[in-house]
């Protein structure tokens, strides 16, 4: 694969993570989020196995506690994003999804010791009053949903940093194995007791959901392999104006007013967040 910056890897993943909403979206109308996660984790860990058999990268990596760890908090963010979409419109649920650089940036210090500064910190502050904007705690039935898709922002968050800390020891297809494998087994037991045998154009559906989420997670593990985690993540929120303009375009879901101030806010703090972390 020809290397390519890491803005240029983190908006490819963004992109195809988009297209994944859709078809998350489409495909929950009849078959139970679980049950995606699970589908969805199994495509993907077979594409990746064969991959690294194809380049003789060791199966199971070096740093295997980590690489678990990286698997166990993808999981849980993937299975609120799948909630999430399902339950309220995409772009509400995406934008919640992409408060992950917020959570990436405010762990960088402990995990990574990426340190904020003053500033940083009060762009924190700003990114949060537009994330209540969204969830509007109080004034919705979308409370529920918006909170769980915050508590999965927060567990990808999690899985970003620790595929930061695994590039001096992991190569990307590895780290890429171990999240669907992890995922596959967790979700097993949660799918056998709802299962739905999906039709012909669902099991299509589900084949575009893994192809398309193995894509988005290549490009975003070889972005963060390049570059630093808070100053790579920010430029996944482009994924917020391709999931807003393909929500519109596949299920006329026009944002309101606080989904887009709310999404506005959050970009402009999560950007100089991450350009007061490289002047400083």
């Amino acid at each position: 694969m020809k290397q390519l910056s890491a803005a240029a890897y983190m908006v490819l993943s963004a992109f195809f993570l988009s297209l994944m909403s859709v078809m998350v979206k489409a495909g929950g109308v009849s078959i139970p989020p679980m049950e995606m996660v699970f589908i969805r984790s199994v495509l993907v860990f077979l594409i990746t196995l064969g991959l690294v058999k194809r380049q003789g990268i060791p199966l199971w990596g070096n740093n295997k506690k980590l690489l678990l760890l990286r698997g166990f908090f993808g999981f849980f963010g993937l299975s609120a994003f799948f909630f999430t979409l399902t339950k309220i419109p995409i772009a509400d649920s995406v934008t919640l999804q992409y408060t992950s650089p917020l959570f990436t940036a405010l762990l960088a210090q402990p995990i990574l010791n990426e340190k904020s500064t003053r500033r940083q910190w009060g762009y924190f502050v700003l990114a949060f009053l537009g994330l209540l904007l969204i969830v509007r705690p109080g004034f919705s039935l979308q409370f529920f949903p918006a909170l769980i898709g915050v508590g999965g922002a927060f567990f990808a968050a999690l899985a970003y940093n620790t595929v930061r800390k695994l590039r001096h020891t992991d190569h990307p297809l590895t780290v890429v194995l171990y999240f669907p494998l992890v995922s596959s087994v967790l979700a097993f037991p949660l799918t056998a007791f709802h299962f739905v045998m999906p039709g012909g154009w669902q099991w299509l559906l589900l084949l575009g959901i893994g192809i398309c989420a193995f894509i988005a997670q290549l490009f975003m593990t070889r972005a963060l392999h390049l570059d630093r985690a808070a100053r790579v993540m920010n430029i996944s929120y482009v994924g917020v104006v391709f999931s807003t303009l393909l929500g519109i375009l596949f299920f006329s879901e026009i944002p309101d007013w606080r989904t887009l101030i709310g999404a506005g806010v959050i970009i402009y703090a999560i950007v100089h967040i991450a350009r007061n972390g490289e002047e400083g």
